[in-house]
């Protein structure tokens, strides 16, 4: 496809929204810094002014202050959400020294080792879902299995009761289409809405697990609460954080799995080498994490007037740090090239960089690992449908299926 970059409508184009990759190597090789035409809003696509901007926190803010959303014509434009320094900003979209606080609170209990402790429980989740469709032979492995199970396992996770993962997995959707690019105004509102009954349905849970005794709570809620109790944070900052937790965990690592098995349906021999030896698997994760990872990009706001890379970025600007374009080759710093299967897999942007570095990334490897075991132990092969091709969800933001049915032969 022809890649325009003077076209204002070019991100929500149906061929890159089906697949950006063509456009992430366009702005690699001639526009490492790319000014949406008739607006503020700037894409930074080069892997060392990515590495500039994440470590100049004044000038570059992750306060989410405003989305890019389609203006009912297919150009995107600005929607507020939150005023810059407001206290909704939480976790991933804080500045220290909040951020550093709120991470320092979960920081050692979403650690590797943490979440190891977490590998029974998260592979009871994954049994079961697999148990319940693999005697069909056929299934849509996003809506029975790459869906409800890491909704499941955050539910485990924060310490929600597991009837709750429905619930946190509608939310998420609804809330999910605030960031998607493709929403019209009157869908932003709809999200909006949903994003306001997902703090409420979390402020329930927080307050119920406040009443009880700190021996009684469960999960992240307990470590929560006890900061609560502990005058460390108030109620509200807990909230918003809960539902960043809730959102972030279970798209992330649902983009992730549903990818893994596409791939792995497409690659037969690569299917029968993991399946041989698991050992494989993480070195398969992160090169797919690398090569098509969940998140597209994250927003940073600019709350005075600044320049990264000798391009002046006005204040008030919006700044899209494009992890996924600096994973692609291209430009005068390209892309490590991928290893050979098995060998230590190259670094990558998908967990994003700096102080902001995904706090769940040790969760989301594990359950993918998980999920992608378990499903190559309790078959012998497994292959997309041919009457029933994958679908994608359209979105500038998460890489993420609609549907993958796929066949199933047993092992």
């Amino acid at each position: 496809m022809t890649i325009d970059l003077t076209d204002p409508r070019l991100m929500l184009d149906p061929g890159v929204l089906d697949d950006p990759r063509a456009f992430y190597d366009t702005l690699r090789r001639e526009a490492p810094i790319w000014q949406i035409p008739g607006q503020d809003t700037f894409l930074v696509s080069d892997p060392t002014l990515i590495r500039e901007a994440v470590g100049r926190i004044d000038d570059f803010s992750s306060n989410l202050v405003k989305v890019l959303h389609d203006d009912g014509s297919r150009k995107l434009i600005p929607f507020p959400i939150a005023r810059y320094g407001d206290p909704v900003h939480v976790l991933s979209t804080a500045d220290p020294p909040l951020h550093d606080h709120h991470r320092k609170i979960l920081q050692t209990h979403v650690s590797p080792a943490s979440m190891a402790g977490l590998e029974p429980a998260i592979t009871d989740i994954v049994d079961e879902h697999l148990s319940a469709v693999l005697p069909s032979g056929r299934f849509d492995a996003v809506a029975t299995f790459s869906d409800p199970v890491p909704a499941r396992t955050i539910c485990e996770v924060v310490g929600l009761p597991a009837s709750d993962a429905g619930t946190v997995l509608r939310f998420a959707n609804g809330t999910g289409a605030l960031l998607d690019g493709i929403t019209d105004v009157d869908g932003m509102r709809l999200a909006a809405t949903s994003g306001l009954e997902l703090t409420i349905f979390v402020h329930e849970r927080l307050e119920e697990a406040l009443a009880l005794p700190p021996e009684e709570r469960s999960g992240l809620l307990s470590i929560l609460a006890g900061s609560i109790d502990d005058g460390l944070v108030d109620v509200g900052e807990v909230r918003d954080m809960m539902v960043v937790l809730v959102t972030a965990g279970s798209e992330t690592t649902a983009s992730l799995i549903a990818t893994m098995i596409e791939t792995l349906a497409r690659d037969p021999e690569r299917q029968a080498a993991l399946r041989k030896d698991p050992e494989l698997i993480p070195a398969a994760i992160e090169e797919i994490l690398r090569a098509d990872g969940p998140f597209q990009f994250h927003y940073r706001y600019v709350p005075a007037a600044t320049t990264l890379g000798g391009v002046d970025i006005p204040a008030k600007s919006q700044v899209l740090l494009m992890w996924a374009a600096a994973n692609r080759p291209g430009g005068e710093t390209p892309a490590p090239t991928t290893h050979p299967h098995g060998s230590k897999p190259a670094p990558h942007f998908a967990f994003g960089r700096g102080l902001h570095f995904c706090l769940g990334a040790p969760l989301a490897r594990l359950e993918a690992r998980i999920a992608i075991d378990r499903l190559l132990q309790a078959t012998s092969s497994f292959t997309l449908d041919e009457e029933h091709p994958p679908t994608r969800r359209p979105s500038i933001f998460i890489r993420r299926h609609a549907t993958l049915p796929i066949i199933v032969e047993g092992p």
